[in-house]
């Protein structure tokens, strides 16, 4: 779950606000840590591919999508990494 530019959560990474300054977005995120609701809060790095909002970490990747299987390549280029 995400949270929209109105604090609401949403489903969708592609709904999600985009806050500009992790002081604003741990602010925020401190006023809707509400314990009867949120199991826990945690901030995710996110990048603009063209109008697209994408996860810069594959384990936030795998969230966004959904379940099914991601080959993300190695940076050594020594193997590829397949999450299933």
């Amino acid at each position: 779950m995400y949270l929209d530019e109105n604090h609401a959560w949403v489903e969708a990474l592609a709904s999600a606000y985009l806050f500009q300054s992790l002081e604003e977005a741990s602010a925020v995120a401190v006023k809707v840590n509400d314990p009867a609701q949120v199991i826990g809060i945690e901030l995710v790095g996110v990048a603009l591919q063209a109008t697209q909002t994408v996860a810069r970490h594959y384990r936030e990747a795998i969230r966004a999508n959904g379940p099914g299987e991601y080959v993300f390549p190695s940076l050594t280029g020594e193997a590829d990494v397949s999450v299933q």
